[in-house]
């Protein structure tokens, strides 16, 4: 009755359908259903009808309920279902807006059935346009979000703790979690599937005998068996999707930070970081560090998956599973050996990248004095040179390593289910039974699980390697010096405003000292300079008399 109660204040007052109430009809259903079933087998033997009519309108009505609660609520809801406003109005401030699933129920998030209005439009246009497309949610959208970043990291600057790890695990710590638990319910349903499998196929071999099975057990080990399925590709679907929101996060943010920390750096530091490593920056360790949460789960449940289906290996075909225990070990030291290998490749590949964008900005910068001089030739050789001989070098060493190290994981796993069978079939076949159909399709299909942790680790390990070095080199960044922004006082002007002249002063220089290296002695001393709107000031002077200091 108060679930009645909650439905209907529920269904008047909240844009969208509650999960809870979801879940708690869909399970009276079930177990409705179930609790009927079985009335109606007992009423041979207690002829009593009055249960099953209870239960039967029971089911009845919360079958309505969760059909009323899953139905979209109709536009003359007194609240709105989705926000529409154009511009940065106190609504847009919501961390929803722009969210086209945030009013939708559990099953159409699982499922992604919020996203078929739109897939029907476009069908039906035969083309998409932009307003047909949803929005960027607002919580990884706009300008605010890389300033509340950059907020947070001055914070921590401020107090002399730098970690770049830090702050980005608090930000989208909690997506990640959910993420988390979306892939652990995925892999405890996997793992579930070969004992259901164990199951089924021991009810079929037993059925027609003498102590036969009842077919309702049949039923259930059959729903069993899908239902683990569907869960695992719901939840593992969920899993990525959850991902995808602090990938953006990541990509945007990190860009936002080494965009601002290259326009600070200092003349010292812009030394040391040249055009190309500041474009590789942005270019490629901003989506390596933000592709690699990705895979960050992949750390402990690969492992976790490996070791649970070793010890259901064992407790299957018992000792003979060692032999598969021994395989996997070579592998993992293979894979280790090739993995170092891969490292030291991706580095000379990455070194030879940074060292041919900066020569290509050196060309480009330079371009008017290599085409007088007729020197385009010389400097596209030595452009090729460094593409083919040193970076495309190390970029095919670096594929063929990989391919070596998946090829070696495919034949592991192969090689270990060979291994089991041989050994169990020669040395023992008896301390589990012969090798029948059970044994054999169980033992298959935990191989099988087997299969994604060993062909993917690699991989793992290697994205894994590279956002390593891709987050060094970006800390590298954000630790280097910056310019003095104390020693500047920067006042709002407005050009457009009636009060102004052409007498305003807009830069303003007092008792000035200026060097170009920290170490370095002062170029140029009490400097007082002033300019003027609407005037045009060249700074003249020989070299190293202190110009670029100046400016």
């Amino acid at each position: 009755m108060s679930a009645l109660v909650f439905h209907c204040v529920q269904y008047t007052r909240s844009p969208g359908s509650s999960d809870a109430l979801l879940g708690y009809w869909l399970a009276s259903v079930g177990l409705s259903l179930e609790m009927t079933h079985r009335e109606a087998r007992h009423m041979s033997m207690a002829p009593k009808a009055d249960g099953v009519l209870v239960q039967s309108a029971y089911v009845g009505a919360a079958a309505i309920a969760f059909v009323l609660e899953i139905t979209t609520r109709p536009l003359s809801q007194p609240f709105a279902l989705s926000c529409d406003c154009e511009d940065d109005s106190e609504c847009c401030e919501a961390e929803h807006c722009g969210d086209p699933k945030a009013h939708v129920n559990i099953f159409s998030r699982l499922v992604f059935m919020w996203v078929t209005p739109a897939i029907d439009n476009g069908l039906a246009q035969s083309r998409y346009h932009e307003e047909d497309l949803f929005g960027i949610p607002k919580a990884i959208s706009g300008a605010q979000v890389n300033e509340e970043f950059l907020a947070e990291w001055e914070c921590q600057n401020a107090g002399k703790s730098q970690s770049l790890l830090r702050v980005l695990a608090k930000s989208v710590g909690r997506d990640v979690l959910v993420s988390g638990l979306y892939m652990a319910l995925a892999t405890t349903a996997q793992l579930l599937q070969p004992l259901v499998l164990k199951k089924v196929i021991g009810f079929f071999q037993a059925y027609g005998s003498d102590s036969s099975p009842s077919i309702d057990e049949g039923l259930m080990l059959a729903l069993g068996m899908g239902s683990l399925g569907l869960v695992r590709a719901v939840a593992y679907q969920a899993h990525w999707h959850v991902l995808m929101k602090p990938y953006l996060w990541l990509e945007k943010v990190l860009a936002a930070l080494v965009y601002r920390k290259v326009l600070r750096l200092s003349s010292e530091s812009r030394s040391k970081h040249s055009i190309g490593e500041i474009a590789s920056y942005l270019g490629v360790d901003v989506g390596t560090l933000a592709t690699s949460i990705n895979y960050v789960h992949f750390v402990w449940d690969y492992p976790l998956r490996i070791a649970v289906v070793l010890y259901m290996l064992y407790q299957t075909v018992g000792y003979a599973s060692m032999a598969g225990v021994a395989l996997l070990v070579f592998n993992t030291a293979v894979s280790a050996s090739i993995a170092r290998v891969v490292q030291r490749y991706v580095k000379k590949y990455v070194d030879s990248r940074d060292r041919r964008m900066q020569t290509v900005s050196e060309t480009v910068a330079n371009i008017k004095g290599i085409k007088l001089y007729a020197w385009q030739d010389a400097f596209i050789k030595r452009i090729e040179k460094i593409r083919h001989r040193l970076e495309l070098a190390a970029l095919r060493k670096v594929g063929l390593w990989k391919s070596i190290l998946t090829l070696v994981s495919s034949l592991v796993t192969v090689l270990i289910g060979l291994a089991t069978f041989a050994i169990y079939a020669l040395v023992d076949g008896s301390s589990h039974g012969p090798l029948t159909s059970q044994l054999i399709f169980v033992s298959l299909s935990l191989f099988m699980l087997l299969e994604e942790p060993l062909a993917q680790g690699p991989t793992v390990v290697s994205v894994l390697i590279g956002a390593a070095r891709s987050y060094s080199r970006i800390c590298a960044l954000t630790a280097s010096c910056e310019v003095n922004t104390d020693a500047v006082d920067r006042v709002p002007y407005d050009r457009d405003s009636p009060s102004t002249s052409a007498d305003d002063v807009l830069v303003s220089i007092e008792d000035g000292s200026f060097k170009w290296l920290s170490t370095d002695e002062p170029t140029l001393r009490d400097v007082n300079l002033q300019c003027r709107r609407d005037e045009l000031v060249a700074v003249i002077g020989k070299v190293g008399a202190g110009k670029s200091s100046l400016v």
